[in-house]
């Protein structure tokens, strides 16, 4: 869904460890990216932009793919990310084809075409994919030339998954049961096609219509790092800004140990419901 500024959000750490996390969906909107540059511009005599090519390891996904850093400086992550919806004002049919454009301007498979002919012109580009149910049916449609392609994108760390699930479900209605079986499905998938490489190390849920503990202690139990959600109150999250206090350890569960169920958490900012209302 796209409002406000768009998919365009600032993490809370900028002051306290020196970076900025720029987290811009395909989606952006040109005033989402009027607010980037004016950011830059701003401070742009104390950022430091890591940039030019690396000797890697031919495998060297995850972590190890980070552009490195320099201390004293503000660091800026620009980290553009898909947002879409696996059906809402259309079909998942209509979304992935680009059909009833009328209703929406969406098409999933351009932007997956068009993410990796722009990866493969720079290698210092970066781009975080988010729904495997779209993704799977993309890829089912590569030639295996293209197809070995991405993966060596994936092992270089240079396309990246987050989430995993078939979908972000839903935290209020969804059982359980179902939860764990789209993340099931989602996650099977990327193991099997790329292996240690797929495995998204956070949980990543900007647009479901409020977050449950429950949610937080499933994805600690299967093994995320971290989880960084969008949508909080808007006195909670005005609070939490003015508090610096957007990252959390998110203790879910009162009946399992810690640390079973506790999970680093991040609230992206800076646009509450009251105002995409």
């Amino acid at each position: 869904m796209q409002r406000g500024f768009g998919d365009c959000h600032v993490t809370s750490r900028a002051i306290n460890t020196g970076h900025v996390i720029l987290c811009c969906s395909s989606s952006m909107t040109a005033r989402c990216q009027h607010v980037v540059a004016a950011l830059l511009l701003t401070l742009g005599g104390v950022l430091s932009f890591p940039v030019g090519s690396e000797k890697r390891d031919p495998v060297s996904c995850g972590y190890q793919s980070c552009h490195p850093t320099k201390p004293g400086m503000l660091n800026v992550h620009l980290v553009p990310h898909t947002h879409d919806d696996v059906g809402w004002l259309k079909t998942v049919d209509q979304y992935f084809y680009g059909d009833r454009n009328d209703i929406q301007h969406a098409g999933v498979q351009y932007i997956l075409d068009s993410v990796v002919d722009q990866l493969l012109k720079n290698p210092d580009r970066r781009f975080i994919y988010v729904e495997t149910a779209f993704f799977y049916r993309w890829w089912k449609q590569q030639s295996a030339s293209m197809q070995q392609t991405v993966k060596q994108l994936v092992n270089e760390g240079r396309l990246e998954f987050v989430n995993g699930g078939w979908c972000m479900s839903d935290e209020a209605a969804s059982h359980y049961s179902a939860v764990i079986d789209q993340m099931t499905l989602g996650l099977r998938f990327l193991n099997e096609t790329f292996g240690a490489c797929g495995r998204p190390r956070v949980a990543w849920h900007i647009d479901p219509f409020g977050h449950a503990r429950e949610h937080a202690s499933l994805f600690s139990q299967m093994g995320y790092d971290g989880f960084f959600f969008g949508r909080l109150d808007y006195q909670d999250r005005d609070s939490r800004r003015s508090k610096k206090e957007q990252e959390l350890l998110w203790r879910a569960s009162d009946s399992l140990p810690a640390p079973m169920a506790d999970l680093f958490t991040a609230a992206l900012c800076c646009k509450s419901d009251e105002q995409q209302s």
